[in-house]
């Protein structure tokens, strides 16, 4: 990832906006990033453009073109630039961190590392936190990929409902051969239960007698109806046999 100072070596002298443009930052970041830079003795402003180094090594030129050639160029070993995928094992291992402890991480100077992780915010590869002396910075939130649980051991369930509901109606036909008479008479115990036409010769027969029972019912509801009638009839007869 190209830095502003990297930039401005390569063109020389820009303004903030042509920086912006070369790196496809918004503007008032860039001209942020290359206060920080002058603040550092990096670069300076000058003749209306930044450029590397100082306005008092910095030769007026009569055009831009020429100061380009001619701009003095930075002592000393320049930074290597800090790959993306250090800071996102660096927060991914560490949680959120500040500037400084990210710096230390990458060996960078604290105030230089601001614009880089500016630059990374942008791209979506760090999430700022916070204002002020308290900003820290963490991957965003889709970036962090939750470790899979391990799948619970499926064990399959035993059931013993089809097992009891077996015995309870086993139980519940041998009751019903024992309240009917006509099933258990004269039979031997291993030949207790019936056949299909003996039950159905037994229905035949039930319902016959609850028909009789039914019509029986009737009578004497009427016949309760009529007490005082029948009890007049029964006096009548009884006198009637005396005389």
């Amino acid at each position: 990832m190209e830095t502003v100072i990297q930039a401005l070596e390569k063109m020389g002298r820009a303004t903030y906006r042509e920086v912006a443009a070369r790196l496809d930052i918004d503007p008032v970041d860039a001209l942020t990033m290359l206060r920080e830079q002058r603040d550092q003795g990096l670069c300076d402003f000058g003749d209306g453009g930044w450029f590397i180094g100082t306005v008092a090594k910095q030769p007026q030129q009569s055009t831009p073109k020429a100061s380009m050639s001619q701009a003095p160029r930075l002592k000393g070993a320049e930074p290597e630039e800090v790959d993306p995928d250090v800071i996102r094992q660096q927060l991914r291992d560490n949680g959120a961190m500040t500037t400084v402890s990210l710096a230390a991480a990458v060996n960078r100077n604290a105030r230089g590392m601001v614009s880089v992780l500016r630059a990374l915010e942008r791209q979506g590869v760090v999430m700022k936190n916070g204002k002020g002396k308290g900003v820290t910075w963490s991957l965003p939130a889709s970036s962090v990929k939750p470790e899979p649980e391990p799948a619970a051991e499926f064990v399959p369930a035993v059931s013993a409902e089809p097992e009891m509901a077996a015995t309870k109606q086993q139980k519940d036909i041998a009751k019903i051969i024992r309240e009917i008479p006509s099933f258990t008479e004269g039979r031997v115990t291993a030949q207790t239960v019936p056949t299909v036409r003996v039950i159905s010769r037994e229905i035949r027969r039930t319902k016959n007698k609850l028909a009789s029972l039914e019509k029986l019912r009737d009578a004497v509801r009427v016949v309760g109806r009529h007490k005082n009638l029948v009890q007049q009839l029964v006096n009548a007869e009884v006198a009637n046999g005396k005389a």
